[in-house]
């Protein structure tokens, strides 16, 4: 919250916070596609299909 309070230009903590509204949803939402974005970063690469020659 300190660093939003930078990026803001605020002087007081407490005028950030007024602008700050958490939604249950909103972070309900953000936490699932951070553990889907990161699910896909961990997920074991599959090995390419191997080539079948009909003779």
């Amino acid at each position: 919250m300190h660093v939003l309070r930078k990026i803001a230009g605020h002087a007081s903590l407490t005028t950030t916070q007024r602008y700050l509204h958490p939604d249950v949803r909103q972070i309900t939402a953000a936490g699932a596609a951070l553990t889907a974005h990161l699910s896909v970063l961990r997920a074991p690469r599959s090995l390419p299909s191997p080539i079948v020659v009909a003779r």
